[in-house]
């Protein structure tokens, strides 16, 4: 089954690239000494909430790539680099979606590939990437986490990958 007409694929592909950048790749909720923590983890940056007190040096906005320094853990710093790298990562189908869209001929001319099949492969690897990420953050945090933005691009990554070109 096509999910997508072939001659809708390169919107399907920069519109794909947007949504990835704007969900959260990961939720989650865990509580710590008496305190409720969420956090929302987006492609370039943390926002955190605490409910139930305050926790002296806390930072609620982080960048990614600060999120490896601010940890003790070395699974968290993991987890950092992880993010930081799924966020460069991302930068390449980004900046390439931007152009692409108004640009469509002239991208699919001068690339060696599918510029469709290569949207694919880099959200598959920014999902899988993130996805790492989240897995080393539940191992760490007792609590509920969710890899919204990470099942995303890998869903997104799956239907650009499968779509009918020829």
């Amino acid at each position: 089954m096509v999910w997508v007409k072939s001659e809708y694929a390169g919107e399907l592909a920069v519109l794909s690239t947007w949504l990835v950048g704007l969900a959260p790749w990961s939720v989650s909720t865990f509580s710590v000494s008496g305190l409720t923590v969420a956090a929302f983890r987006f492609l370039p940056f943390r926002v955190q909430y605490i409910f139930g007190g305050t926790v002296p040096g806390e930072r609620p906005f982080l960048w990614m790539w600060e999120i490896g320094s601010f940890q003790q853990s070395t699974e968290l710093v993991l987890a950092g680099q992880l993010g930081t790298a799924a966020f460069l990562v991302y930068l390449v189908p980004f900046w390439l979606s931007l152009y692409y869209y108004y640009e469509e001929e002239r991208v699919a001319a001068v690339l060696p590939v599918d510029p469709v099949r290569l949207f694919a492969a880099l959200l598959g690897l920014v999902g899988v990437l993130s996805l790492a990420a989240s897995a080393l953050f539940v191992r760490y945090f007792a609590g509920f986490t969710v890899p919204v933005g990470s099942i995303l691009a890998l869903v997104f990554a799956y239907l650009l990958a499968t779509v009918d070109r020829t």
